[in-house]
């Protein structure tokens, strides 16, 4: 009989250090999954300018993309470009009356090397622009344009996308954006430059 008892009572000793031992796994796991919630996530980088050094914009109107013939828009002055205010027709990246009748696939911008994002914080910081300096920033448009009519070009810019943060401070923009050519009719062949941080930048 005290056998029989002593069997039951480990039983049930067993039984009570097993329910203890589940609850504090249970507990564990609860602690470290309110742990992983609670840990901000690292915040994107907020850009209120994304600035471009344009020194001059080739246009081709082969039909084969890998052109090597450039013609370059006498008519589009050289300056800072902010592409984040750069997509519509009333604030284009530039406007030129250079086009010949046909269709444009794409452009380049040949840029200098004062090419700079404006964070949030307002912090100005120095942008990498790979191959921007020789076969310059594409422009995939693929319009069709006619000859003595003035056109804007615009483009569109998802900096979240575009925009390369390295983690170490630095940033670069990748070397194509999606553009678009629509007819103006008129006016200036060229928009005004305004500050950095607009449209335009102070042209040189």
């Amino acid at each position: 009989m005290k056998t029989h008892l002593l069997f039951v009572g480990l039983l049930l000793a067993g039984s009570v250090l097993t329910g203890c031992e589940d609850a504090l796994q249970e507990v564990a796991v609860a602690d470290q999954a309110t742990a992983t919630a609670a840990k901000p996530k690292p915040e994107e980088p907020g850009y209120q300018a994304v600035n471009i050094d344009v020194l001059r914009v080739e246009v081709s109107q082969d039909a084969d993309e890998k052109t090597g013939h450039w013609v370059a828009l006498a008519d589009v002055q050289p300056g800072v470009r902010n592409l984040l205010n750069s997509g519509t027709i009333n604030s284009p990246l530039f406007l030129t009356s250079g086009f010949q009748l046909g269709t444009v696939k794409q452009v380049r911008v040949v840029l200098g090397t004062n090419n700079t994002i404006t964070l949030t914080d307002g912090s100005v910081v120095a942008m990498d622009t790979p191959s921007g300096q020789t076969s310059g920033l594409k422009v995939k448009v693929n319009a069709r344009v006619h000859s003595r009519m003035q056109h804007a070009v615009m483009v569109s810019i998802d900096p979240e996308k575009q925009i390369v943060s390295r983690g170490n401070g630095s940033y670069g923009l990748k070397p194509v954006l999606d553009g678009d050519i629509q007819v103006t009719w008129g006016g200036d062949t060229e928009a005004k430059p305004q500050a950095v941080g607009n449209t335009l930048g102070q042209a040189r």
